[in-house]
């Protein structure tokens, strides 16, 4: 009511707003000059919003509605901002002391619950404090013991998951006893991971008997690179290994209903893998679609993978939101379906709830059908949301569903947060919600516009170019989301994966996947020959699309490393770009210029040292990264792709004569900078020696006349050289990444320190300049040293017999 007016609604599920609608368009139609003026007030009204874009004129009302909904978010990034603040820190916290410090955060938030702005502080203040720790209480309750080094010993146990892959299969075993002993009467790791021969043909829940060699989980490559020790501290794996020969099945049954469901699950799989392969045979897209429906990558050959990836296309592998929305919404559309045959049904009860009921229990056994990966359980948790809103008649793809997603796996388990997985799942979802919302209230009347008087080829023409144009904003939004933190943990994007999403996904959401979900509803029945068949056609168009995609790229999508730094600033200003509300979008800037200043500066490593001795990269004289084995290594192939290496180009990047010679005492490698020393008259002259000597002659000679010594011999105190990397250092500290510095520019404040050491003997113009290690000091739980060796499991029975004649 404004100036004795009555303003009704404009709303189309509104009586009174269907009158008034109406009442507009005959007017409109009756008298031309009303709709042009219409027409002026929209323009006006464009242009007004586009004012109000970049000024920031939202209202005051509609911008704290805005931050409002943002406030779970905000307090789901405090709780992982402690999670990654638990990680970095240089020592262990204690877990009650930091449970105690929520009391008064909690308290304080009950006093001052008036002030709002006060309020919001503590709960994020509150919600970083129970990260940090909820991180510590996980770190303490899955502690379990692990090897110290490596044995040989018979162990028994029961099988938790099994794995196939291109290099053979990987058994996760629940230990039961080890050389005959008890777990329970012995320190011994309580779970396994183990390469067996046969390890195709085992099951889950089944209990077998295995002679193998194992090993401590290894720790980081390289300094901030891929750590296996911490995936499997927080797994419970105490060792890895392989078998001597094919595993004895012991007994076929499962103890307990976890292991007896996970069987039953497993057999489930196995079947519909089978029969997917029995229709569609060794077609190349065999596995591709085993991959798509029960989460099976084993099909699916090294160079398949590349190409998808190249492409952009390599999500689809990821069972995540569009195969799980795809699986659902199609159950939820044919249940409708279904019940709209039935007027007296859809007529008279809430059928769309009935199958919402349907869409979820769909949702749940994808989920568990498909391997239930992070990705899928996020995309479960969210389409869960989503179908429980259309049962309480409220929306459920908000950020705020996001939020609920995030904060739900991580409680369960925080160290998920550092998976690539998880990141990028979450940080492609999170854009694309926060992009598709801040397009909702800018443009509320977009797609609901009255195209009754079109005809049908332009409402079908406009229908496709919003499909169109949804497709490239999800393209561009999630590429760049994900691009960012692939660059960190790979090393690569897809330069033309908008190109390719374009091209091949209409393809997988028309083709693909929906002839998937029917195979899978068919296959009961069987009936399922002709979906796959139609399924594997798509396929075969999708691997099309991607192989002319990728070659476009020509390998452009290897880019180098990002570092954990500036991919942290790069993805909080996109974040902010995305999240804020008009000019506060400029905070966007804060992080970007540092980034952006940070990549620029950054310089890659000279030289890298395996924590296993064994295997070294260095530069050659023209600054090219080389790696000292002739054959390829896991290590070696990461510390390429960190500098930027195709995976076609890793073979071309091994060490020849001269940077590097050997003998029967050990080998000798030079070591130049990242600007190289081929415009010297002499470049061998001005390199750094590393030596690698396997003899004790031999690493005292080296002592004297090479720069960096790296060997598995403990080195005498008075060995000269600069740097020495012996194997009690690398036990402790593990791999090693070295910067080198010319000398002109090098600092003499502390000639003595490792880190500003002289490596020349007089015409040397390189120095050691910075030196990282893998491994604190003192190292966090998850790279401890282990406590189970060979002497403590021949001390066991001896123990055990003395307490029993006791």
């Amino acid at each position: 009511m404004e100036s004795g007016r009555l303003e009704l609604p404009e709303n189309d599920s509104h009586p009174a707003g269907r009158a008034v609608s109406a009442s507009r368009s005959e007017i409109s139609r009756r008298h031309p000059g009303t709709r042009q003026q219409a027409g002026a007030g929209e323009s006006r009204s464009l242009r007004q919003s586009l004012r109000e874009w970049a000024s920031g004129g939202l209202g005051q009302e509609r911008e704290g509605q805005f931050s409002d909904r943002r406030g779970l978010l905000c307090s789901t990034f405090a709780f992982s901002a402690g999670i990654a603040v638990y990680v970095i820190l240089p020592e262990e916290p204690f877990w009650p002391f930091l449970a105690a410090l929520l009391v008064p955060f909690c308290g304080a938030g009950l006093w001052f619950r008036g002030k709002q702005t006060l309020v919001s502080l503590l709960i994020l203040a509150i919600a970083f404090a129970a990260g940090l720790t909820v991180a510590t209480m996980r770190t303490a309750y899955v502690a379990a013991p692990r090897l110290a080094e490596a044995m040989s010993a018979t162990v028994t146990g029961r099988v938790l998951d099994r794995r196939v892959g291109v290099s053979g299969a990987r058994v996760l075993l629940e230990v039961a006893a080890v050389n005959g002993q008890s777990l329970q009467k012995t320190d011994f790791p309580e779970r396994v991971r183990l390469r067996i021969a046969n390890g195709d043909r085992l099951r889950v829940g089944e209990k077998i008997a295995v002679t193998a060699r194992l090993f401590p989980p290894a720790g980081p490559v390289n300094p901030g690179g891929y750590d296996f020790s911490f995936r499997a501290y927080f797994s419970r794996i105490g060792a890895t290994g392989y078998s001597y020969g094919p595993a004895e099945v012991i007994d076929r049954g499962g103890n307990g209903l976890r292991l007896r469901l996970a069987e039953r699950l497993q057999r489930l799989r196995d079947s519909v893998a089978s029969r997917i392969r029995s229709v569609l045979g060794s077609r190349p897209e065999t596995g591709l679609a085993v991959a798509l429906l029960v989460g099976d990558r084993s099909g699916i050959g090294s160079e398949q993978e590349e190409v998808l990836r190249a492409a952009g296309l390599a999500h689809i592998l990821a069972i995540s939101g569009l195969h799980m929305a795809l699986f659902a919404g199609g159950a939820y559309a044919a249940t409708l379906f279904l019940f709209a045959l039935v007027p007296a049904l859809s007529l008279r009860w809430p059928t769309h709830k009935w199958a919402a009921v349907t869409a979820l229990i769909a949702a749940s056994g994808y989920l568990l059908l498909s391997g239930a990966e992070v990705a899928t359980q996020r995309s479960y948790l969210m389409i869960a949301l989503v179908f429980l809103g259309v049962l309480t008649g409220r929306r459920g793809v908000t950020l705020r569903s996001v939020a609920l997603a995030a904060l739900f796996l991580l409680l369960i388990a925080p160290e998920r947060l550092f998976f690539p997985g998880f990141q990028m799942s979450f940080a492609a979802v999170i854009c694309l919600v926060a992009v598709y919302e801040i397009w909702r209230q800018r443009r509320p009347d977009w797609g609901r516009r009255d195209r009754s008087g079109a005809g049908i080829a332009r409402r079908l023409t406009g229908a496709v170019g919003k499909w169109g144009l949804g497709l490239c904003v999800t393209a561009i939004v999630a590429g760049l989301a994900t691009g960012i933190v692939g660059m960190h943990h790979f090393g690569r994007v897809a330069p033309y994966g908008v190109v390719g999403n374009l091209l091949g996904m209409p393809v997988f959401s028309l083709v693909v996947m929906p002839m998937g979900v029917l195979a899978l509803v068919l296959m009961p029945l069987g009936l399922s020959a002709l979906p796959l068949t139609i399924m594997s056609f798509g396929l075969s168009l999708l691997e099309t699309v991607a192989r002319l995609t990728a070659d476009l790229g020509d390998g452009a999508g290897a880019v180098g490393t990002l570092d954990s730094i500036p991919a942290l600033l790069f993805m909080s200003a996109l974040f902010a770009g995305l999240l804020l509300c008009g000019r506060q979008r400029l905070w966007a800037l804060l992080p970007l210029g540092p980034a952006i200043v940070l990549v620029t500066l950054a310089k890659p490593p000279d030289i890298q040292i395996a924590a296993s001795g064994r295997l070294v990269a260095a530069r050659d004289v023209e600054g090219v990264l080389r790696v000292s084995s002739s054959r390829r290594t896991f290590a070696g192939d990461l510390w390429l792709q960190a500098e930027g290496v195709p995976g076609r180009a890793i073979l071309s990047r091994k060490m020849k004569s001269p940077q590097r010679a050997c003998d029967q005492w050990g080998c000798v490698v030079l070591a130049h900078d990242v600007n190289g020393d081929e415009r010297l008259a002499c470049p061998v002259e001005k390199a750094l020696a590393i030596a690698l000597p396997k003899e004790p002659e031999a690493l005292v000679q080296d002592c004297a006349y090479a720069d960096i010594i790296v060997s598995d011999l403990i080195a005498p105190r008075i060995c000269a050289a600069s740097a020495v990397f012996d194997k009690g250092v690398r036990e402790r500290r593990g791999a090693v990444s070295i910067w080198l510095e010319r000398e002109s520019d090098a600092d003499f404040a502390n000639p003595q320190s490792p880190e500003n050491a002289v490596a020349g003997r007089g015409s040397n113009s390189l120095r050691i300049g910075r030196i990282k290690y893998a491994i604190p000091d003192p190292p966090r739980p998850w790279h401890r040293q282990g406590t189970v060796t060979r002497a403590s499991l021949r001390k066991a029975p001896a123990a055990q017999s003395t307490a029993s004649r006791n």
